[in-house]
């Protein structure tokens, strides 16, 4: 029997863990499966195998942005903000950044720093979520062999920070829904990948939480920036 004292966010991500677990247990006996019959497999086959892999990794982000929009970043607006240096953790993020997309689509992501060094105050972990998101979008919609670049300025008492795909950039009439829960924007990306139109409105979300804003420009056939601002101040 369920303890009474388990709060509803322990009990979801307990769910996650296991679907997770499953979801990996399968893909590990499709990936055996594609190896064992590698040589003697028709296109069809290979086709299945192909797509029972991109389903796995659809439903693994969807159950991370599921876990996401109920880890208090809704409804609970307290964050552990802390002394950030904000060039390394950017260079830390982005050359951590781990997505077998990344290899599927061989997409190089490089950051461009700056000369100075911004010290920040925010709260690690909900800005690494917050970009995880941005980066997945960015890989999701971008074409293979080419490039996603992030970027960092100074204005004033503000930093700015911009993630510019080489995607397919995004259709005018979606735009005004792009960051909405469970947005009817939602696409499927450049290999088929799914999207629970979560990513954005919890960006969205963790960013305001910080006293910034996001916003971003795009060109169907040329790609999309997305644009973020983060205030320099010693405490949220």
């Amino acid at each position: 029997m369920m303890n009474d004292s388990v709060s509803g966010e322990e009990v979801l991500t307990q769910i996650g863990r296991e679907l997770q677990n499953k979801i990996a247990r399968i893909r590990s006996c499709n990936q055996t499966l594609t190896t064992f019959f590698e040589n003697t497999a028709d296109d069809d086959h290979k086709k299945y195998f192909s797509t029972i892999e991109q389903d796995c990794a659809d439903l693994k982000s969807i159950i991370h942005n599921l876990i996401d929009l109920d880890h208090c970043y809704e409804e609970n607006p307290d964050l552990k903000p802390a002394p950030t240096h904000l060039n390394r953790f950017l260079s830390e993020l982005v050359s951590s950044y781990d997505s077998e997309a990344i290899y599927k689509k061989r997409i190089k992501l490089h950051f461009e720093d700056i000369d100075e060094s911004i010290h920040i105050m925010i709260d690690p972990q909900a800005i690494r979520r917050a970009f995880s998101h941005i980066l997945s979008n960015a890989i999701k919609f971008s074409q293979p062999d080419s490039e996603v670049v992030i970027k960092m300025i100074r204005y004033a008492n503000v930093a700015n920070i911009s993630v510019a795909d080489q995607g397919i950039g995004i259709p005018k009439k979606l735009r005004p829904y792009l960051f909405s829960k469970f947005t009817k924007a939602a696409r499927r990306g450049t290999n088929g990948e799914e999207s629970a139109g979560l990513g954005l409105y919890l960006t969205k979300n963790i960013i305001e939480k910080h006293q910034g804003s996001i916003w971003l420009e795009s060109e169907e056939g040329i790609g999309t920036n997305v644009f973020i601002n983060l205030p320099i101040r010693d405490r949220i």
